[in-house]
């Protein structure tokens, strides 16, 4: 399904050629094994955003049609960004996210970590907060509203 329908998708091979080295492996195969091994390979479609040394960055499993898949692999890009500690290029992805699917599953883990990249760049507590308070306005219901360690940071 992910073969037939969003990998043909214009724009979700446009951000996978220009962001990632896409892989693909089939599980099924012998060769395969050591790497399935090495990952916990559990289902499928089991996507993983990896370092050039293999460390993992972000992963997910199944199926996503390609109005949430693209999100998902740009909030996963955002993530490899943001663990390089590249907090300038994690909030432009982020914040592309936000501007392009505001209504995605993906978007309030984005505005999330938005607040996040903003905060290691700043170092201000005020930045964080005012990240918070937009992901309280516009996901109050989300589960990423819930993950905040605190309504409003202290220096």
């Amino acid at each position: 399904m992910l073969a037939a329908v969003s990998y043909k998708e214009a724009a979700v091979i446009e951000a996978i050629n220009s962001r990632f080295v896409p892989i693909q492996v089939n599980n099924s195969e012998e060769s395969a094994k050591p790497l399935v091994g090495r990952f916990f390979h559990v289902w499928t479609p089991d996507l993983r955003v990896l370092a050039p040394s293999g460390f993992e960055f972000y992963r997910w499993n199944g199926y996503l049609p390609p109005y949430e898949f693209l999100p998902q692999i740009l909030v996963g890009a955002a993530q490899g960004q943001l663990r390089q500690r590249d907090y300038e290029g994690a909030a432009a992805t982020y914040e592309e996210v936000i501007r392009r699917f505001p209504t995605s599953h993906f978007a309030p883990e984005a505005q999330y970590y938005l607040a996040v990249s903003k905060y290691r760049q700043s170092h201000e507590p005020t930045v964080l907060a005012a990240g918070w308070r937009q992901l309280r306005s516009r996901y109050p219901d989300s589960i990423w509203r819930v993950r905040q360690s605190q309504d409003e940071p202290q220096g």
